[in-house]
């Protein structure tokens, strides 16, 4: 079955659209977030600092998000994210367009959104799972990641413009619209998606060992989420930087900043179409680990460039390794796990995605003592030191 044929699927491409809506809402308050950080302080580290609260929550709340993944219907949970996110949004868009906006508003309610991406993560990866069987998962969750770089191209460039014009009340604003539209295609198909599953009659700790000890069995599952650790905490925090790279390296606005995460976002959205359009004939531990090196090795690229021109490539071609990292990560902890568990297991992904921010911490402090250029060189390096070793154990485990 082909990309195309996933999509006339009617639940499937509901379910594809939301996560569309969902994620260009994420990147458009991701670009907001550290651009008015940056504005409100002035100081890279508290860039940094409010990228880790905002993440802090995935890591805290990430694996009770996949208990409940498998214990309360799924699409409930999707429609419930969506409306608190959708009244965060409102929130920000009023504190700010009133002049009350501070940066501890800022960040307080951003933790929010935080959270909420904890509890749709996994219910989302596990829907796909209820929905379309262990064939057909790969394309599944390729189709996702393109979605999600198709966000993260015109999430961005949105919160650039409606920066610039609109200023940060109008963003958050549309930011809302947005949630308000993922609810609405979400709701019709709520009771679609599965859950609860047998797991739920356990106590929370006892399906939290589970999984954990689920994903420490399978050689494969454990060596993708130790890769995931390392590379949100070595690798992902540079998009965070992005802001001051922008502003101090570039010397550009929030317009160009907006097309700086774009061109991440176009090149993979490349690379995650290619994925889609492949019916399973290659390795994905071997893709795996091809993306897990390449990345940190176009960062060390990207902090020595002074060029526009030349950032953006690099960021395309960082993007295609990105989207290869991203869909493999979901299918090969997917694949690894069994139904009963499924749900702890991605939810024990999204707390290893959720380690992010001790990394954006550690590149905020960097970037203000040795300069944005400089932290870049020494996270990839870092990230390097850590991913080579579990890429080569992950290439021979696929030969």
């Amino acid at each position: 079955m082909s990309a195309a044929d996933l999509l006339r699927e009617p639940t499937y491409r509901r379910l594809w659209v939301s996560g569309f809506l969902l994620n260009a809402a994420r990147w458009m308050d991701m670009v907001t977030l550290g651009w008015l950080a940056l504005q409100l302080t002035g100081s890279p580290f508290m860039v940094g600092l409010a990228a880790f609260a905002r993440s802090l929550p995935m890591m805290l709340v990430g694996p009770f998000g996949g208990i409940i993944a498998d214990r309360v219907p799924r699409g409930r949970v999707l429609v419930l994210t969506q409306t608190i996110g959708l009244v965060t949004a409102l929130a920000l868009a009023t504190l700010f367009a009133s002049g009350a906006g501070t940066y501890g508003a800022l960040v307080g309610l951003e933790m929010v959104f935080g959270a909420l991406w904890a509890f749709d993560f996994p219910a989302r990866r596990t829907a796909l799972y209820t929905i379309l069987g262990a064939g057909r998962v790969a394309q599944a969750v390729s189709l996702e990641t393109v979605s999600m770089q198709c966000a993260k191209i015109l999430g961005p460039l949105a919160a650039g413009v409606c920066l610039a014009r609109l200023g940060a009340g109008g963003c958050f604003g549309v930011i809302a619209f947005v949630y308000l539209a993922g609810l609405v295609v979400v709701t019709g198909i709520r009771g679609r998606l599965g859950g609860p599953g047998r797991a739920q009659s356990r106590p929370i700790l006892t399906s939290l060992a589970i999984g954990l000890r689920v994903a420490w069995r399978s050689a494969t599952v454990r060596a993708t989420l130790l890769a995931t650790i390392a590379i949100n905490v070595l690798f992902f925090p540079y998009q965070h930087m992005l802001p001051v790279f922008a502003r101090d390296v570039l010397l550009v606005g929030p317009v160009v900043l907006g097309a700086l995460f774009a061109a991440d976002g176009f090149g993979a959205l490349a690379g995650a179409l290619v994925i889609a359009s492949h019916r399973g004939d290659f390795s994905h531990r071997a893709l795996f680990a091809g993306a897990i090196v390449t990345g940190p090795l176009l960062l060390v690229g990207l902090s020595a460039s002074p060029w526009l021109a030349l950032c953006l490539a690099l960021l395309v071609l960082m993007g295609v390794a990105e989207s290869a990292f991203a869909a493999m990560q979901s299918t090969l902890v997917l694949l690894g796990s069994p139904e009963h568990s499924r749900g702890g297991v991605m939810g024990i992904l999204s707390a290893c995605i959720g380690t992010g921010p001790f990394g954006t911490l550690f590149i905020g402090f960097l970037t203000a003592s040795v300069g944005v250029s400089l932290a870049f060189t020494v996270n990839a390096l870092l990230s390097l030191a850590v991913l080579f070793p579990l890429a080569i154990l992950l290439a021979r485990r696929a030969g």
